[in-house]
Protein backbone atom coordinates (compact mmCIF):
# COMPACT_ATOMS: atom_id res chain seq x y z
CA UNK A 1 0.00 0.00 0.00
CA UNK A 2 1.30 3.48 -0.85
CA UNK A 3 -0.09 6.81 0.37
CA UNK A 4 1.86 10.00 -0.39
CA UNK A 5 5.35 9.45 0.94
CA UNK A 6 4.32 6.36 2.92
CA UNK A 7 4.42 2.70 1.89
CA UNK A 8 3.54 -0.47 3.79
CA UNK A 9 3.70 -4.23 3.21
CA UNK A 10 3.01 -7.21 5.48
CA UNK A 11 3.53 -10.94 5.12
CA UNK A 12 2.91 -13.94 7.36
CA UNK A 13 5.99 -16.15 7.34
CA UNK A 14 5.33 -19.83 6.66
CA UNK A 15 8.59 -20.90 4.98
CA UNK A 16 12.19 -19.95 4.35
CA UNK A 17 12.60 -17.00 1.93
CA UNK A 18 9.15 -15.54 2.64
CA UNK A 19 9.70 -11.77 2.72
CA UNK A 20 7.99 -8.45 3.23
CA UNK A 21 9.41 -6.16 0.53
CA UNK A 22 9.13 -2.48 -0.35
CA UNK A 23 10.66 -1.11 -3.56
CA UNK A 24 10.42 2.16 -5.49
CA UNK A 25 10.99 4.71 -2.73
CA UNK A 26 10.05 8.18 -4.06
CA UNK A 27 12.67 9.88 -1.84
CA UNK A 28 15.03 9.13 1.00
CA UNK A 29 13.39 8.48 4.33
CA UNK A 30 13.12 5.87 7.05
CA UNK A 31 11.89 2.32 7.15
CA UNK A 32 10.61 0.36 10.13
CA UNK A 33 10.29 -3.40 10.43
CA UNK A 34 7.95 -4.97 12.96
CA UNK A 35 7.98 -8.69 13.67
CA UNK A 36 4.96 -9.88 15.65
CA UNK A 37 4.00 -13.33 16.87
CA UNK A 38 5.92 -16.44 17.81
CA UNK A 39 8.77 -17.70 15.70
CA UNK A 40 11.63 -20.12 15.54
CA UNK A 41 13.25 -18.42 12.55
CA UNK A 42 15.84 -15.88 11.50
CA UNK A 43 14.67 -12.73 9.76
CA UNK A 44 17.38 -10.97 7.71
CA UNK A 45 17.17 -7.25 6.93
CA UNK A 46 18.31 -6.41 3.39
CA UNK A 47 18.55 -3.44 1.00
CA UNK A 48 19.01 -3.04 -2.75
CA UNK A 49 19.95 -0.28 -5.18
CA UNK A 50 18.96 -2.18 -8.35
CA UNK A 51 16.02 -4.36 -7.15
CA UNK A 52 18.06 -7.47 -8.04
CA UNK A 53 21.08 -7.68 -5.73
CA UNK A 54 20.27 -7.60 -2.01
CA UNK A 55 22.80 -6.93 0.78
CA UNK A 56 22.60 -6.91 4.57
CA UNK A 57 21.03 -3.76 6.07
CA UNK A 58 21.94 -2.66 9.60
CA UNK A 59 18.81 -1.74 11.55
CA UNK A 60 18.52 -0.19 15.00
CA UNK A 61 16.32 -2.01 17.54
CA UNK A 62 13.58 0.12 19.13
CA UNK A 63 12.61 -0.05 22.79
CA UNK A 64 15.49 -2.33 23.72
CA UNK A 65 17.58 -2.24 26.85
CA UNK A 66 20.41 0.32 26.59
CA UNK A 67 22.97 -2.45 26.10
CA UNK A 68 21.14 -3.60 22.96
CA UNK A 69 21.45 -0.37 20.98
CA UNK A 70 23.89 -1.81 18.42
CA UNK A 71 22.48 -2.04 14.91
CA UNK A 72 21.81 -5.60 13.70
CA UNK A 73 21.24 -7.34 10.36
CA UNK A 74 19.06 -10.21 11.66
CA UNK A 75 16.35 -10.85 14.24
CA UNK A 76 15.19 -14.04 15.96
CA UNK A 77 12.42 -12.58 18.14
CA UNK A 78 9.52 -10.17 17.91
CA UNK A 79 10.31 -6.46 17.98
CA UNK A 80 10.68 -3.26 15.95
CA UNK A 81 13.76 -2.00 14.09
CA UNK A 82 14.44 1.25 12.18
CA UNK A 83 16.89 2.35 9.46
CA UNK A 84 17.43 5.16 6.99
CA UNK A 85 16.63 4.26 3.38
CA UNK A 86 19.50 6.50 2.17
CA UNK A 87 19.78 6.00 -1.60
CA UNK A 88 18.36 2.47 -1.61
CA UNK A 89 15.58 1.64 -4.03
CA UNK A 90 14.20 -1.12 -1.81
CA UNK A 91 14.27 -2.82 1.58
CA UNK A 92 13.05 -6.24 2.64
CA UNK A 93 12.86 -8.43 5.72
CA UNK A 94 13.40 -12.02 4.54
CA UNK A 95 13.11 -15.27 6.46
CA UNK A 96 16.60 -16.72 5.95
CA UNK A 97 16.09 -19.73 8.27
CA UNK A 98 12.77 -21.27 9.29
CA UNK A 99 11.84 -23.96 11.79
CA UNK A 100 8.34 -23.09 13.01
CA UNK A 101 5.87 -20.36 13.90
CA UNK A 102 3.91 -17.86 11.84
CA UNK A 103 5.29 -14.41 12.55
CA UNK A 104 3.87 -11.40 10.75
CA UNK A 105 6.50 -9.08 9.28
CA UNK A 106 5.40 -5.53 8.51
CA UNK A 107 7.56 -2.95 6.71
CA UNK A 108 6.63 0.72 6.75
CA UNK A 109 8.41 3.47 4.80
CA UNK A 110 8.07 7.17 5.61
CA UNK A 111 9.59 9.55 3.07
CA UNK A 112 11.12 12.89 3.85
Amino acid sequence: MSVGNQMRNSVTVAAQNDAATLVGFPSSGNVSVQIAGSLSATITFEATCDNTNWVALHMQPVGSAPAATTAVTTATAAGIWNASTQAYSGVRARCSAYTSGSPVITLKYNGV
